[in-house]
């Protein structure tokens, strides 16, 4: 940033669990430097004259924003920028007020190990941040790059397109430093475990998922329909959750019998309290309502005491910007449904600092929907690669996975919906193998000009889903 301006003030806006990092790197590389960290009060972040680092979390900086918009930066930093990502929200929005301050031009970057959590719609609040010629307008650029298509209610932008040209565009505004480049780390080995859970868990709840879904698609009250989805959607993964923490504590234990540190996520509260409270004073615990000053120290202890062995965290309150590389294995108790949140959570142990090899454990819910996240999942990370490095990539890899459940369900024939025409699993996953086949068939015929590979889910996955949706008795299938 000092080679881009050399005389401050400059501002970092990161996740409230990092500030203080971010203040500790700055004075270990420039020992002189003043570092003003922002809390809750409101007061004067600088007085004139003032050359230094003023450091805020994304969660006060509203109460904040009249007196940092009164302050010339010269420059900006927004560290896991993809907080960012919706560019109707109100972070995002003081987030550009403070860039396009007027009369004032500072420099300004934007910091994120997953410019892309889901889709390449999300590259354009970040296109925007730094002033991109691709940032000028949203619908023009999700013409070009997302797919986009007007339904008669709206435009839906879910999709991708020409992406080798995106990137192109990305190389002069994108600077990418991967792990394998820069860094001499050890391997990082990824493994999904299959556990037993109690039969039919959450069942329920995902076949009322799709039969709201079968309803949306007729539309009969979509925004009603909508909120029970997710609703639904919601519990069921809670489901899931706690049933797997029986096996979870059996992984744990395991490792830490053997002398390992281990970190655990989870989406939910109950799993996280249930782990921390089996392990006691061997583990520490954080979540959303750990205060931000505590987190550091958090951090600290597990990295250094030796008689802590577990980390217990909430992936969204512990799975960014933390330096836990004291541990060497990274558990993650349920599926986040929104793969960039792993992403982020595995890097906290494969980082800087890792001497030995990585290891991640996904617990996967055997027989149910957890197979079929599964299976998406494991087709995510091709997005970044493509976007990035210049392959090009199937549409179907940039759906997370409720998208691609509501394009499975949409896409359904009316043989597939009839109650009185039975299939077996094996039967439904074919015709519905079949089904994407002939979609993706449409699909080159309309756009000979895209690359457009065979289906992105295997046949696993859709059996799996199969399974859970195909039962006798119920009403839709």
């Amino acid at each position: 940033l000092r080679h881009a301006e050399a005389a401050g003030p400059y501002l970092v806006v990161c996740p409230a669990s990092v500030k203080l990092n971010w203040r500790r790197e700055i004075q270990m590389v420039d020992p002189s430097a003043e570092c003003r960290v922002l809390q809750g009060s409101v007061g004067s972040p600088v007085e004139p004259g003032f050359q230094g680092w003023a450091i805020i979390n994304y969660d006060i900086l509203d109460k904040w924003f009249d007196s940092l918009l009164g302050t010339a930066w010269s420059g900006l930093i927004f560290d896991e920028a993809h907080y960012l990502k919706n560019h109707t929200s109100k972070r995002n929005k003081l987030a550009m007020k403070l860039c396009g301050r007027q009369g004032h031009d500072p420099a300004v970057y934007a910091l994120t190990g997953t410019p892309l959590t889901n889709r390449p719609r999300d590259l354009f609040p970040l296109l925007q941040l730094v002033n991109h010629s691709l940032g000028k307008s949203f619908l023009s650029f999700a013409k070009r790059y997302c797919d986009a298509q007007h339904n008669g209610y709206g435009w839906v932008t879910d999709g991708a397109s020409n992406l080798e040209e995106l990137t192109a565009q990305l190389q002069g505004a994108m600077l990418r430093r991967r792990k394998d480049d820069v860094l001499d780390l050890p391997p990082k080995i990824r493994g999904w475990l299959q556990v037993d859970v109690p039969a039919g868990t959450a069942t329920a709840e995902i076949r009322e998922v799709a039969e709201t879904l079968l309803l949306a698609r007729a539309g009969s009250n979509p925004r009603g329909d909508r909120v029970r989805l997710l609703a639904k959607i919601t519990k069921a993964r809670e489901k899931l959750a706690a049933a797997k923490v029986k096996e979870t504590l059996g992984l744990l234990d395991g490792m830490v019998e053997q002398g390992e540190k281990v970190l655990v996520f989870s989406c939910f509260d109950r799993p996280v309290k249930a782990i921390h409270k089996h392990f006691g004073e061997q583990s520490v615990l954080l979540t959303g309502a750990t205060p931000a000053d505590k987190r550091q120290d958090l951090v600290e202890a597990f990295q250094n005491d030796d008689s802590l062995r577990v980390f217990v965290a909430n992936i969204q309150a512990g799975g960014v910007g933390l330096n836990l590389t004291a541990a060497r294995h990274v558990v993650f108790n349920d599926l986040d449904w929104v793969p960039a949140n792993h992403w982020q959570a595995e890097d906290r142990a494969y980082r800087i600092g890792q001497a030995g090899t990585v290891n991640v454990h996904y617990l996967v819910a055997r027989g149910t929907v957890d197979e079929f996240v599964q299976g998406v999942l494991e087709t995510k990370a091709a997005l970044v690669s493509a976007v990035i490095e210049r392959e090009a990539l199937d549409p179907a890899a940039t759906r997370d996975v409720l998208a691609e459940l509501e394009r499975l369900v949409g896409n359904m024939s009316a043989r597939l919906a009839d109650p009185d025409t039975p299939l077996t699993d094996e039967e439904w996953a074919e015709a519905l193998i079949k089904e994407v086949e002939g979609e993706q068939a449409t699909q080159s015929n309309n756009k000979p000009s895209q690359k457009i590979q065979r289906p992105t889910l295997s046949r696993e996955a859709l059996l799996a889903l199969a399974r859970v949706l195909n039962r006798p008795g119920s009403k839709i299938y």
